[in-house]
């Protein structure tokens, strides 16, 4: 008995000690997770503080940085601080346009960019900053969707100059863009919108008083040569070559040159889109185009600038990023140029950047070709068509710009 007593004692003094052993490595896990616990909170205050100082920097930089006007990459003006008034205010438009000035001038936005790409490029995504990643290191811009109501206006007021000049022919010649040509480029399962019907909508609004020419056709022709950049919004001087080749069919343009010497003049080129995906994979190659067997001699005057030259080319271009811009280098209001060609027809042109490239095929057919841009130009088209004694009047437009154009109608008004 006095053994059982002892066994006992001894197995309720275990028991006792298992509870407390127990109890004491619960008391340190807890411990354990009680630091734990500490520390991350310890590090979220101190990412949060970072976190805080980095935005502050962000925003005092951009508070103090300069505006900047022009993105030479993206090749485009940039929103300026908009005005404050209690209207645009009440109006939300000065909210809207500061936004897009927040956007424009943004702290190193272009690696801000590249870095969304990055992101987007790891969840899987196709897109970036309204551009496409297209196959085989294609970047395609992706099309704006129409503003139908401006763009009746603008092509009736086409259609009423030419009621108004009703002895010189007005052509329109739309170019689709890569997005609606280069189908089998874009991603998988990418929305593309079928810019045969716009040009066809937009054909209707003109009547018969604008003779239309049709590039989309020739355009799928030769969809797998390179007639789009890769990296750029642009058509190629190739694309153009085979677009010229319609347009001087339809305007009677005899003599077509079929020969030319093609010159590169850049390899290295990455367009705009590249900088407004932020993605650099890619580079284009800038060719220009100069007939064999027809020497034309000419002068180029910018009307604005007062600047004369005897070269479409601006080499000067060649060492800035958007190399497009070797085509005169960029937009202007008004281009007049005079040509040593014999044959008196003067063609006033008015176009979008898609057409810089196209003069290059138009100089032996023209002894003067005045080339405007409605977004920069505002005096007298009228006038213009008297004084320069025109014979020939083109449109040439991609489709993306003019369905979006909020300047021709203005430019075109009688007066």
């Amino acid at each position: 008995m006095e053994q059982e007593e002892k066994d006992r004692k001894k197995e309720q003094h275990n028991v006792r000690q298992d509870r407390k052993s127990v109890r004491t490595g619960s008391e340190t896990r807890n411990s354990g997770k009680g630091i734990r616990k500490r520390r991350q909170i310890q590090l979220r205050i101190r990412l949060a503080k970072i976190f805080v100082v980095v935005l502050g920097l962000v925003f005092l930089i951009n508070l103090i940085k300069r505006d900047e006007e022009f993105s030479e990459s993206e090749n485009r003006m940039l929103t300026g601080r908009p005005e404050m008034t209690w209207e645009s205010v009440k109006s939300g438009k000065y909210m809207s346009e500061f936004e897009s000035y927040v956007s424009d001038q943004f702290f190193m936005r272009n690696q801000w960019i590249t870095l969304k790409l990055y992101e987007d490029k790891l969840m899987g995504k196709k897109e970036s900053n309204g551009v496409y990643l297209g196959k085989k290191g294609y970047l395609i811009e992706k099309p704006d969707m129409p503003d139908w109501e401006n763009v009746e206006k603008n092509v009736k007021s086409i259609a009423a100059l030419a009621e108004r000049h009703s002895d010189i022919p007005v052509y329109m010649s739309l170019v689709p863009n890569a997005s609606h040509i280069l189908k089998d480029k874009m991603p998988y399962g990418a929305p593309v919108r079928n810019q045969d019907e716009d040009i066809a909508r937009i054909r209707h609004f003109g009547g018969n008083s604008i003779k239309n020419i049709d590039i989309s056709s020739v355009m799928k022709k030769h969809a797998q040569e390179e007639i789009y950049y890769k990296t750029d919004h642009h058509w190629t001087s190739l694309g153009a070559y085979y677009g010229f080749k319609e347009i001087a069919k339809e305007m009677n343009l005899e003599n077509v040159a079929l020969d030319y010497n093609v010159y590169t003049v850049a390899e290295d080129f990455q367009g705009t889109l590249a900088s407004k995906s932020g993605y650099h994979g890619s580079e284009d190659t800038v060719k220009i185009y100069e007939p064999k067997d027809v020497r034309t001699e000419y002068i180029v005057l910018y009307t604005e600038e007062g600047k004369k030259t005897t070269s479409i080319y601006d080499s000067a271009s060649l060492k800035k990023k958007d190399k497009y811009t070797v085509f005169f280098g960029g937009n202007h209001a008004r281009i007049d140029i005079s040509t040593t060609q014999k044959e008196r027809r003067n063609l006033l042109l008015f176009k979008d950047s898609y057409a810089n490239c196209m003069v290059q095929f138009l100089l032996p057919y023209y002894q003067n070709i005045i080339v405007i841009d409605p977004r920069y130009f505002y005096d007298s088209v009228d006038n213009i068509i008297e004084s320069c004694m025109i014979t020939d009047i083109l449109f040439l437009y991609n489709v993306n710009t003019f369905v979006t154009d909020n300047s021709i109608a203005d430019v075109l008004a009688e007066g």
